[in-house]
């Protein structure tokens, strides 16, 4: 005989599964709420990032958030803790206390010898564009695998020991802070390819939970990590943008298919701050007029016209760009590299020395076709159709990379000149130096580079170090090596309640300072 169950049993068990489902949807709408999705002007697969070889805004963006450094900047431009839970100076020695507790979200924990590991793969894949770390610790020391030492780095209990000369200390906290200088862990690594084979066991603030290896990546935030609180985003959700439509983030934006819209968007940032006006409930960031539009010459252009062709092509190309954004959002009128007032800024007498035969110049008289890549400018719509008024007989097409950072098997692949809008900035930043010598802005060939680099790092007064980049600015603002256009912040957009808490200085997008 089957007994039934009794009743006065069966409801408190059906009140206990309610009360838990009611739980677990909260659960899981709370977890929805903690999600940020993230227009990403990228689609590629995650690994297919890496700290030693940054070309565009989107491989750091990402790296930044995945991986962290040794020490960090934080809003105001101080250097503070970063993987290093303190730091110290004996003489020329630098002493990083990495953190007792910070592990990856599987538990692994991240020790001097990590750091250590991280800085000798560094070395080992010299494609890093922030900052000569080799010259600063090892000098002329030989490095051709991680067996190898380097008397610059070593590790004593848990401090990593950075050896460095006088003048390398002005250089290398600094340095440290750029995301080529990420920390990884050993473990996540193939030590015969040092390629990156794990991203969930990262030491940055998220992981990668997820990869479609199409561009969606999913990341989480790791508990273990000392930037994390209930406030940051629980899971990240990059959403590649459409590259053939510059308005998609605007289209995702207002569907909510995302909300946030980073500052190195494929619209530029004058749209950004327009398409903000039409959308509520929304928060917009602006930073400061950190970002310089210019024309580029190549190689290859340097080669083919005149200093006269340089000075005409520029005087229209100023004219027609200018005359079409000057004044709009944000951009401002500009004829240096370096903003004005900042370290690196020109005598008005040397601007006007500059300035002078480019605006006397004749109108450009070359007839063979001019080729024009552009780099990264978001809708070049209106840039294009300036561009084709200055110089009518052009060919005009978009280029994902500065030529500087492309092999061309041959040399009429390769645009003759480019218009492009880098990073600068107000204060000596030798990651944004470095970055701006391997991309050509200063108009020094490849060869000396390196030799320029090291030269300029070892002059340990300011005011004479600061002589040295305005002596190559202005000259490759002389030589009409480049052509500064415009000046312009950047600028990104949050959906409410997320607030943004980056800093006006630069065009980083830290996603935890992305809090609700």
């Amino acid at each position: 005989m089957i007994k039934k169950k009794s009743t006065s049993l069966l409801v408190p068990v059906l009140i206990v599964q309610f009360l838990i489902g009611i739980v677990a949807m909260e659960v899981k709408s709370e977890n929805a709420k903690a999600t940020l999705k993230v227009a990403f002007p990228y689609a590629k697969s995650a690994t297919e990032y890496e700290p030693a070889r940054i070309h565009l805004g989107p491989e750091y963006i990402f790296l930044e958030n995945v991986f962290s450094p040794l020490v960090e900047m934080n809003s105001r431009g101080e250097i503070v803790s970063g993987v290093a839970d303190s730091f110290y100076w004996k003489e020329n020695d630098l002493h990083l206390v990495i953190r007792d507790n910070l592990k990856t979200v599987d538990g692994l924990s991240i020790t001097a010898k990590d750091a250590e590991f991280s800085l000798k793969r560094l070395l080992l894949i010299p494609e890093n564009t922030h900052g000569d770390f080799r010259e600063l610790i090892c000098g002329a020391t030989k490095f051709r695998s991680l067996s190898d030492s380097c008397s610059g780095i070593s590790v004593v209990g848990n401090e990593l020991v950075l050896k460095t000369t006088a003048a390398g200390k002005t250089f290398l906290l600094p340095m440290l802070i750029t995301a080529d200088f990420s920390i990884i862990p050993k473990s996540s690594v193939d030590l015969k390819t040092l390629k990156i084979i794990d991203y969930r066991n990262t030491s940055g603030p998220f992981f990668v939970a997820k990869d479609d290896a199409k561009g969606r990546i999913v990341l989480n935030a790791n508990p273990n990590h000392y930037h994390y609180s209930k406030d940051i985003p629980q899971t990240i959700e990059l959403v590649p943008s459409d590259l053939t439509d510059k308005e998609s983030s605007f289209k995702d934006f207002k569907a909510g298919r995302v909300d946030l819209i980073t500052t190195i968007d494929l619209a530029r940032a004058d749209a950004v701050i327009n398409f903000a006006k039409s959308v509520p409930n929304s928060t917009l960031h602006k930073t400061l007029n950190v970002r310089v539009f210019l024309l580029k010459f190549t190689e290859r252009g340097m080669k083919e016209f005149s200093i006269d062709d340089r000075r005409a092509i520029a005087k229209s190309v100023r004219s027609a760009v200018t005359h079409e954004f000057a004044g709009k959002d944000g951009f401002e009128k500009t004829v240096q590299f370096f903003p004005a007032f900042s370290d690196g800024a020109l005598e008005p007498e040397k601007l006007a020395a500059i300035v002078s035969p480019i605006e006397a110049a004749k109108k450009f008289a070359g007839k063979s076709k001019i080729k024009i890549g552009l780099v990264r400018l978001g809708d070049t719509k209106k840039i294009s159709e300036a561009l084709s008024t200055a110089l009518p007989n052009s060919e005009i097409f978009e280029t994902p990379k500065n030529p500087d950072f492309v092999k061309y098997s041959r040399e009429e692949d390769m645009p003759q000149l480019c218009v492009i809008g880098p990073d600068t900035g107000f204060q000596e930043d030798i990651g944004l130096i470095t970055y701006s010598l391997n991309a050509g802005y200063f108009a020094i060939p490849r060869s000396e580079r390196a030799a320029w680099l090291a030269d300029y790092m070892s002059i340990g007064d300011k005011t004479a170090r600061l002589g040295r980049l305005k002596e190559a600015q202005y000259k490759s603002l002389s030589s009409v090596a480049i052509a500064p256009l415009l000046s312009a912040p950047y600028a990104a957009l949050a959906r409410h309640p997320w607030k943004i808490k980056l800093s006006q200085f630069n065009a980083n997008n830290q996603l935890w300072l992305i809090q609700r």
